[in-house]
């Protein structure tokens, strides 16, 4: 009765589980953070920020937008900036909400997508993974007169696999123009392929393409909750009309500044990241246990077997890693520093 004034997808959605916070003694390597640690730039200038938190940040963060137009080449009416990738998602979906509109994504993909679609109501369209990667040929070929979003990670969340530049350039021509293409890119920089497609390189395609990036993942600012948008500019207005204002704050526009100064920490987390995935992919090949090659700070393995059980034991542990949401075999691990990297090994080890 006390919920009567909620529509009916959303009394069908289960209650948000209120957790405690982890204990000091768990090691959190399910959340895909920077275990680096995060910009020391970053941090000193949120602190100096604090000086002024009696006064409302600048709304739609004009300094910081006009530094991240620098660095990608862009105008600064071409940027976006909002509470992480997540809260940019949210707008996206505000901005092409109506009755007759659906989404189309991929099955095992980001959480917050599905959520997303089920807390709208929107219609969700939901094409099974190829080999752990999206399937832009089966995507493309659901594309209707409904569609009004498409969101793809790129890399994925939570296979850590890619899409690639030539079926991506194919899928795009069948991309038509009453369709925003969300291209969701929070790991991009720890991506070293030469096949990689750098969606802002097609910016001048004549598609509506909003690419999404974050400062959670190498930037190591996860709990500051910060994160961009790059788009035309008609798209950004239209994104601005349904966004909340004063939603930023003022630290966390004071961190963004500072990081994307801070190019010794990216380089050392990028670096850091990339020995310690080589080791424990090489460990996990060699305890004979499959996981899907990584371009990302976390990997994907495939046990073969439910994983909820097999994450409730490394809880036991002191681990905690995350059952992959949409692949009911996969177990995702958040790569770590090396001491915690051997921890996790032995306990699957021992788990297993």
């Amino acid at each position: 009765m006390s919920t009567d004034f909620a529509p009916k997808h959303l009394r069908d959605l289960p209650p948000v589980p209120l957790d405690k916070p982890l204990e000091a003694r768990i090691v959190q390597m399910g959340m895909n953070e920077n275990p680096f640690g995060p910009s020391p730039l970053a941090v000193k200038a949120m602190r100096a920020a604090l000086d002024h938190c009696n006064r409302y940040p600048d709304d739609t963060g004009y300094e910081l937008r006009q530094k991240i137009a620098g660095r990608f080449n862009v105008s600064m009416d071409e940027v976006i900036v909002g509470v992480g990738v997540s809260d940019l998602l949210g707008i996206a979906f505000s901005a092409v909400l109506s009755p007759e509109a659906e989404v189309l994504t991929s099955e095992g993909s980001f959480i917050v997508y599905y959520l997303l679609g089920a807390s709208t109501g929107m219609a969700m369209q939901c094409v099974p993974l190829h080999d752990y990667s999206y399937d832009l040929e089966a995507m493309a070929s659901r594309i209707n007169s409904r569609t009004r979003l498409i969101l793809i990670a790129n890399p994925n969340n939570p296979t850590g696999t890619i899409i690639h530049r030539k079926s991506f350039e194919n899928f795009l021509e069948r991309v038509p123009s009453h369709v925003l293409l969300v291209m969701d890119e929070a790991y991009f920089e720890y991506v070293d392929a030469p096949e990689y497609p750098n969606s802002l390189d097609y910016v001048g395609s004549g598609k509506s393409i909003l690419t999404l990036r974050t400062f959670s993942k190498v930037y190591g600012l996860a709990g500051v909750r910060l994160g961009y948008g790059i788009a035309n500019r008609e798209i950004i207005d239209t994104l601005y009309k349904v966004r909340m204002t004063y939603s930023v704050s003022a630290p966390a526009i004071a961190s963004g500044l500072a990081a994307l100064d801070d190019t010794e920490h990216v380089e050392k987390s990028i670096r850091l990241n990339g020995v310690e995935r080589e080791f424990v992919m090489k460990e996990l090949a060699r305890r004979r246990v499959k996981y899907i090659p990584s371009f990302t700070n976390f990997i994907l393995m495939d046990l073969g077997r439910p994983t909820a059980p097999v994450a409730e034991r490394l809880l036991d542990e002191g681990l905690v890693v995350r059952p992959a949401w949409g692949i009911p075999t996969g177990l995702r691990l958040s790569i770590g520093t090396h001491e915690h990297n051997e921890r996790f090994l032995g306990a699957l080890e021992k788990v297993l």
